[in-house]
């Protein structure tokens, strides 16, 4: 169990004891510690229950408290963050998150206001959920564009199972954000004054990601379309190619089964010159097909 105060000038800071008059109080622990408080906590059983599978986002709120549960989906490699939040009276719990949600937290020093309420404070622990996301997002769509020109000058191998991976991520961060706007829409209609102001911006903030993200999803969908165009254009090429060849060498086909037969008096059969004619007709063939080819630009 981890327990940060805001002190004077909104410093938090690791502590331990009571609270003094006015403090606000941000306490991690574990899914096991959370169980073991006082059971006096107002609809402290309704989060335990939550907190057994925790595959979205949400807030509830019942005046004397506010909980909820969050899910951060992964980054790449990164696996998702899932925690609960329980606000009540001066104190703000983190359940579960483990050393990832620690980390975020130590970003948290020196960032808050120094008369920050409960709400406030996990309003900047939301806030610092999503820091850094456009970032992210930015650099998803230089890759992205990387990915296009690639595309245009030659299709790169395993695009389909590396566009299921990305489409996956995306459609994850889409409800992640959607999720995040209900928070703050929530919250907004709960909180009053100043604090409903920040919560509005927050809620805008997670719009615009989430506005983005569906920008990337579109632009997937369309690298998606660009793809399938060259490889249609490949095997075009391709089938044209055999096309061509094919139709060079049938006459070729034609001159070999017609002499191929045995039958009597075939013409120029016995002819001493015979090879020759059939060998120099047979290439005069070839350079007439190879000029109307290129003459449609099929070569």
């Amino acid at each position: 169990m981890e327990q940060y105060r805001i002190r004077s000038g909104g410093a938090l800071r690791k502590c331990e004891g009571e609270l003094e008059p006015g403090e606000v109080r941000l306490i991690q622990m574990t899914e096991q510690e959370f169980a073991g408080l006082e059971e006096r906590m107002p609809h402290k059983r309704r989060l335990e229950r939550s907190l057994e599978t925790v595959r979205y986002c949400k807030v509830e709120s019942f005046g004397d408290s506010v909980q909820g549960v969050m899910r951060i989906p992964g980054r790449g490699e990164e696996k998702p963050l899932s925690f609960g939040f329980y606000l009540w009276r001066q104190e703000l719990l983190l359940i579960g998150g483990g050393g990832a949600l620690g980390k975020r937290l130590e970003k948290l020093r020196d960032t808050l206001p120094g008369d920050a309420s409960p709400r406030h404070l996990l309003l900047t622990v939301l806030e610092q959920l999503i820091d850094g996301d456009l970032l992210y997002l930015q650099e998803v769509e230089e890759r992205r564009g990387a990915v296009e020109e690639s595309l245009l000058r030659k299709p790169p191998e395993h695009f389909y199972e590396r566009a299921i991976i990305q489409s996956k991520e995306l459609s994850a961060l889409h409800a992640y954000y959607e999720q995040l706007i209900d928070i703050g829409d929530e919250m907004t209609g709960e909180a009053a004054g100043e604090e409903s102001r920040f919560w509005q911006l927050f809620t805008n903030r997670a719009e615009r990601l989430h506005n983005h993200v569906e920008m990337l999803r579109e632009y997937l969908l369309q690298l998606r379309e660009l793809y399938r165009t060259q490889i249609d254009v490949q095997q075009n090429r391709v089938m044209t190619i055999l096309t061509v060849v094919t139709t060079l060498f049938m006459p070729l086909t034609l001159i070999a089964g017609w002499y191929g037969m045995n039958f009597p008096n075939i013409p120029i059969l016995h002819w001493r010159y015979g090879y020759a004619v059939v060998a120099m007709v047979s290439l005069g063939i070839i350079a007439a097909e190879i000029l109307y080819f290129r003459h449609k630009k099929m070569l």
